[in-house]
Parts: structure tokens; sequence; C-alpha cells
């Protein structure tokens, strides 16, 4: 069942990720399902890292780059995480290791005042650093990210590689020149922040991890929804489930031309049964509204994962 790859094991936190090809309601799935989360006593994080920032529209209220609490959710708070917005946030982790290190008091003042005032020059985009965060946080029982669509969903998946093999090679290099520099709390530095990028690795292609495409029943999707998989495989993720979103029903076949729609839909959803065989799938129909405010939120979530009450 689709439910059993959102639902976290006593005391791990869960990790969800929604991707897709743009368009075709990857933020609306996101958000029904953190809402749902939440109202079933899941303390619950919708961390969106779509530069659209669609979860403010969907659940029309401001969300900024921190924690903000959704209103009339009990359990929830949702946050964009931004380089413009996240700089700050990343600045002050940093300033907190720094802080526990054992050093030289110069070089600890060093450190402090680089800090201050390159912020992130070191470690690449701030935004990337606090998803790395989010993944090492124990702060939720569910993390939900609803990720860009097509190329800048990739790039931060495969951050913390990046970044990890970054962290080694400068690692490496002030360790050769650290009895000239005497420079030590800066390798340790850098070594916390190399462990921190290895633990979200393990996370990413961990059981704790699900990783969920959205597509139409259409061919276009369902050629994306195939990329993304083989492109997530050299990392070790593997993608636990589908949402078909869009579904017709009877009730939207009174004109001719839905007609036709139907029975192509019907043939691709074949098709991604073909493709998909061993893979958890929910079922979305067509509805009458946009996905736009709590009521129908919630309305897609239990249409997802059953009606309300703690499992």
């Amino acid at each position: 069942m689709i439910r059993d790859v959102i639902t976290p094991k006593e005391g791990e936190t869960c990790f969800i990720f929604f991707g897709g090809k743009g368009g075709v309601g990857k933020s609306s799935m996101a958000a029904a399902t953190a809402v749902w989360l939440a109202d079933n006593g899941y303390k619950t994080l919708l961390a969106s890292t779509d530069l659209q920032k669609s979860q403010n529209d969907i659940l029309c209220q401001g969300i900024g780059s921190n924690e903000t609490k959704v209103k009339g959710v009990n359990n929830l708070e949702a946050i964009n995480i931004d380089a413009k917005g996240s700089i700050r946030k990343h600045q002050v982790e940093v300033l907190k290791k720094i802080g526990a290190l054992k050093g030289e008091d110069w070089e600890i003042q060093f450190l402090k005042e680089y800090w201050e005032k390159n912020p992130i020059l070191p470690c690449g985009t701030a935004s990337y650093n606090v998803f790395v965060q989010y993944l090492n946080s124990r702060d939720y029982d569910v993390v939900v990210f609803d990720t860009a669509p097509g190329g800048h969903n990739f790039e931060m998946i495969g951050y913390p590689w990046t970044h990890l093999d970054r962290l080694k090679r400068s690692i490496l290099a002030k360790k050769q020149v650290a009895d000239l520099t005497g420079k030590m709390a800066e390798i340790e530095l850098l070594e916390q922040m190399a462990e921190e990028n290895l633990r979200a690795i393990k996370k990413l292609s961990s059981d704790c991890t699900g990783y969920l495409l959205v597509l139409h029943p259409e061919m276009l999707p369902i050629y994306e929804t195939k990329r993304i998989q083989a492109s997530l495989e050299p990392y070790g993720i593997s993608v636990k489930g589908l949402i078909i979103n869009q579904i017709f029903t009877q009730r939207a076949l009174h004109k001719l031309v839905f007609q036709g729609k139907k029975k192509t839909a019907g043939k691709n959803l074949n098709m991604i049964r073909k493709e998909f065989p061993y893979m958890s799938v929910g079922l979305v129909p067509m509805i009458e509204t946009e996905i736009v405010g709590l009521d129908v939120v919630r309305r897609i979530g239990e249409i997802l994962y059953g009606g309300e009450g703690k499992i």
C-alpha cells in the first residue's frame, strides 16, 4: 500500500521525497501527504526546495525560510529552503560548531570572523547545507520534501556526495600544510561537516527514506518517470511508490472528448503497471476544483491514504 511508504517506523525519522515532471501536481501531493501525516499525529515538516514556492499558494499562507506553523493543522510546520533565506541559518549552525571546538584561541577567533564574513563560500550553496541538516535532524517524525522538477532535483539529491568529495579533498590539503599553518581546529570543523554529509548519504539510501514520483497517466510523464528512476539508481536511492494524478472518473465523462482521453489513460495505466510491477501505487481522480486550501488538500490525503486516526 502507498500508505506504508510514508508511515514512520517507531523511533525513526522518516524522509519522504516527492519528484516528477513539472506540472503533474507534485507540490499538491506533497502538501496532501504532509497534512495527512500531521492530522494522524505525526510531527511533520513540509520542506520545499521548489523555487516557485507553490506551497504558499496551496496552503494559503506565507511560508518563509524559517519553520512556519501551518494554520489549521496541528503538528505541521513548513519551510521554503532557498539560498538567500538559508544563509543565516547555515551560518549560525557553523558558528555553533566553531564555538564547541578545542584549539588555539587565535584560530578559533579567526574561524569565527571568517564565517561571519563569508558564510557560504567554503561549502557551496547554503540551501544545500540546510537540506543536509534536516536529513540529520531528529526534531520531526517525518520530513516531506517537495523537490524542484528536473535537473534542480538531482542537484539537490546528489549534493551530499558532491560536497563530501570536496570536503575530503580540502581536509587532505590542509593536513599536508598543518605543520606550517598550525590550523588544526579548521581541519576538525571540516571533518565534522564531512561526517554530517556521510550521515545524510546513509539516510538517503536507507529504509527510512521513501522517494515517490508523481505523474499523469500520459506517455511523456511515464518516460520522465523512467528517466528519474534510472538517475537515482547510482546514488543507491530506489523509487518506492508512484502517485498517478488526474485519473478520469465517470463524473468527468459527460463530454465525448473525455471518452477518448479515458481510453488513452487506461492504456497508459496498463503500461505503468507493466513498467513498474513491484511498486506501490496511489491513484488520485481528477477533481472539480484546484488543489488550494486545507479542505481540498485533506480530501486528496484521504483519497490516497485513508481517513483520519493515528495508525
